[in-house]
């Protein structure tokens, strides 16, 4: 079936036969019809096998800035949008032809030629003749590209408060003078190791961690004779060594002041001792370079193991013991 003879189908069913309520008279098929295709701020088309326009709403016309819906009779998609857009809305219709299924509630995009954007929800279905058969297709579209505006806006809010939040999160844990873990996090992670362990324990499963209490020797003397800025740089400092050579499964803290934590998972003591003793020599190795000022520092380190305790506290109990004992017998040591 042609164009013209689609077209005259689905004019002559406008008919001026006239519905009655209760003995009144109301609007004939082709008012109502009139009105649908007059007022509705949806657009409303009808399209033949060919894809080209048969019948079009007003609202369907005013977007292509037209006036007369006699103008766009015969025209098909291509002549007004890209090919892109046109090359899929012909896939769609070829498809609600061959199987008789409608396509509901898509969202299309117009990219216009003077850069800006046009979003469509819209409808598409099989349009037929009195016979039954399948003529051509039928749609609606809404605009609602205020609508995607204002999700668009969304997301990009959304994203910027993701990253606020991850950032806050960020701030939380992390102490901002040296870069490491704060102490919060510390307690967390350590309560969180020692459950872990402990139920490798209970379940008779050899394993075992090592929780290191590390301290800058004679700090306050550092402080006193080269100023608080410089005692900032040697914690910035000693934080980016131990950091760069402590192992990737290691975790490094900021314990308060210049003190730090280190939680070693899979260690036992012996290879805690280890690990220790070669951070004490790298630090006792590498002095602090601020301009022609050289600063040479040591640390003390207490150790524990989680394979001799019952709980958490104990574990940084011993390790803080350890310690003090290392600074009372001349620092710059591990026990």
């Amino acid at each position: 079936m042609d164009s013209s003879s689609s077209e005259t189908n689905i004019k002559n069913s406008l008919t001026e036969r006239n519905f009655s309520n209760d003995g009144e008279a109301v609007l004939s098929d082709a008012q109502l019809i009139r009105t649908i295709m007059n007022t509705s701020q949806d657009t409303i088309y009808f399209k033949d096998v060919n894809s080209r326009f048969i019948l079009n709403s007003k609202a369907h016309i005013l977007q292509f800035g037209l006036t007369d819906p006699e103008d766009l009779i015969g025209k098909s998609d291509s002549d007004f949008y890209p090919e892109s857009f046109s090359r899929k809305t012909l896939q769609d219709e070829q498809e609600i032809m061959l199987t008789g299924k409608p396509i509901i509630g898509i969202v299309e995009k117009w990219d216009r030629q003077d850069g800006t954007s046009v979003w469509f929800s819209a409808s598409k279905y099989p349009l037929y003749n009195d016979l039954g058969q399948i003529v051509g297709t039928w749609g609606t579209s809404r605009d609602i590209t205020e609508l995607k505006s204002t999700e668009q806006e969304l997301e990009r809010v959304n994203a910027r408060l993701e990253q606020a939040n991850a950032r806050l999160l960020e701030l939380a844990v992390i102490d901002e003078l040296s870069g490491l873990f704060n102490r919060r996090n510390f307690d967390d992670v350590l309560l969180k190791t020692f459950n872990i362990y402990l139920r490798l324990r209970e379940r008779e499963i050899p394993a075992n961690f090592c929780l290191l209490i590390l301290d800058i020797d004679n700090f306050k003397v550092i402080n006193d004779t080269f100023g608080h800025v410089c005692g900032d740089s040697a914690i910035k400092y000693v934080s980016n060594l131990l950091t760069a050579h402590a192992r990737t499964s290691d975790y490094t803290f900021r314990y308060g002041g210049d003190e730090y934590a280190m939680i070693l998972p899979d260690t036992n003591y012996a290879g805690g001792v280890d690990l220790a003793e070669r951070l004490r020599s790298i630090v006792e190795h590498n002095p602090l370079h601020i301009g022609e000022l050289v600063i040479g520092m040591t640390v003390s380190i207490g150790i524990s193991s989680f394979a001799s305790h019952a709980d958490p506290k104990q574990m940084l109990l011993e390790a803080d013991a350890n310690l003090y004992q290392c600074k009372s017998e001349g620092k710059n040591r591990v026990k």
